[in-house]
């Protein structure tokens, strides 16, 4: 089980990379870092390939290229990814099994770090 895009993030996605003017070979990393005021803040941002694709878990949907670091995959693992429209906002939107709660503002996460070991060494 990896990460989903669902097709409308995934035209969104693809959408956003020809507005910021990024390459071609540009790929999209989707991640976590610390910070929020839930615990982790998502990070999504269209990088450079990566030289080392080992540290990595990567998936293509329609020739755009999704990398996720590795320790951010351990808890986006089974995300499903979408975009969302409405008269107040747009956006990307996660949702997210290991989510425990997460800010109004949809940016920040905290986990079911029980959950998360049990799933991982089950593996």
């Amino acid at each position: 089980m990896g990460l989903k895009l669902t097709e409308y993030a995934v035209e969104k996605a693809k959408e956003m990379k020809v507005k910021m003017q990024k390459p071609n070979d540009w790929v999209l990393c989707v991640g976590l870092r610390g910070g929020g005021c839930s615990g982790f803040m998502y990070d999504f941002d269209f990088i450079e390939p990566p030289t080392d694709e080992s540290l990595y878990k990567i998936s293509e949907y329609d020739d755009l290229k999704v990398y996720c670091d590795k320790k951010s995959f351990i808890f986006l693992t089974g995300t499903e990814i979408d975009y969302e429209e409405s008269l107040l906002s747009s956006g990307f939107t996660f949702k997210v099994p290991y989510a425990t709660r997460s800010c109004g503002c949809g940016e920040s996460v905290s986990f079911d770090m029980g959950k998360v070991v049990q799933d991982e060494e089950s593996k």
